[in-house]
């Protein structure tokens, strides 16, 4: 499918069902502040990440696309990353950490669908490729970090506060999550990492994540916490969350049946049914 189809399709349908359910638990206003302190995370780690480590590029059919990131991949960041809050959130994790980790398997798990998809439809090209899918194993440990990190302080630094000292730690968070996630890429290359998923071991590293998906979706009944952000989202009722990934994953399902590649299949089949399990486990 063409890159306009994600650009005025499948970006503003999941960030509008993201800002709906936000909107509910936040009201409108700082729905708005919150999703816009997302996107502009979203632009800024690709931007940074392209210029550091020159790991990929977009392709120029993106439309919208400053400094080389298209705007609807920053607004379909802040997307994910509040769907992955309310459904960590609501699979009942006992800590903040557990329940970050739980949030970044989630947005790991729909990524490793997402990745093969795009890198073979030339929406974007690894630089150089990697060895999974043509994937590097290092994007999804950076996805551990951008959405883990960034989930993990929300909770933490997200209470009642007054708008500008919200507008404030966000900025502060999200620079966090950026400096941490260079040092984690710096590591990552310098330690040459990528080296050990070669010959196939990329597989394990999949199955993996799955296995994980599923089992932090085993949580218990935490006790009394303070308000925080994925708390309030996970709070109100319905499914947007769940809608979200569903959109995303849906719009690179299809895709991956036009490509068909029976790899790339198994992997959009075997990462949707992992997402829908942890769902129906979390009701269960």
């Amino acid at each position: 499918m063409p890159t306009w189809f994600y650009e005025a399709v499948v970006a503003p349908i999941a960030v509008a069902i993201a800002f709906r359910h936000a909107a509910r638990a936040l009201g409108a206003r700082r729905a708005a502040l919150e999703m816009a302190a997302l996107a502009a995370y979203g632009f800024a780690l690709e931007a940074v990440s392209m210029a550091v480590f020159a790991s990929h590029h977009y392709s120029d059919s993106w439309r919208f696309a400053p400094l080389g990131v298209p705007v609807a991949v920053a607004f379909v960041w802040a997307a994910i990353i509040v769907a992955a809050m309310a459904v960590a959130w609501r699979y009942g994790a006992v800590s903040p950490l557990a329940r970050a980790a739980a949030a970044a398997l989630t947005g790991i798990t729909l990524d490793m669908m997402i990745e093969p998809v795009a890198a073979r439809a030339g929406l974007w090209t690894w630089t150089p490729p990697g060895p999974w899918l043509g994937v590097p194993i290092g994007n999804f440990v950076g996805w551990a970090v951008i959405v883990g990190a960034y989930v993990h302080g929300a909770e933490r630094w997200a209470g009642e506060e007054s708008w500008s000292r919200a507008i404030v730690r966000r900025a502060a968070l999200a620079t966090a999550c950026i400096v941490m996630l260079l040092a984690v890429g710096l590591a990552w290359t310098g330690f040459g990492l990528e080296r050990a998923f070669a010959d196939g071991r990329g597989w394990v590293v999949w199955s993996s994540v799955l296995l994980a998906t599923v089992v932090s979706s085993w949580g218990g009944t935490s006790g009394p916490v303070a308000p925080s952000l994925p708390a309030r989202l996970a709070a109100v009722p319905g499914r947007g969350p769940e809608a979200v990934l569903v959109v995303i994953g849906l719009a690179y399902a299809a895709e991956a049946f036009w490509i068909a590649d029976a790899r790339v299949t198994l992997v959009v089949l075997g990462s949707l049914a992992t997402l829908g399990a942890a769902a129906v486990r979390r009701q269960g």
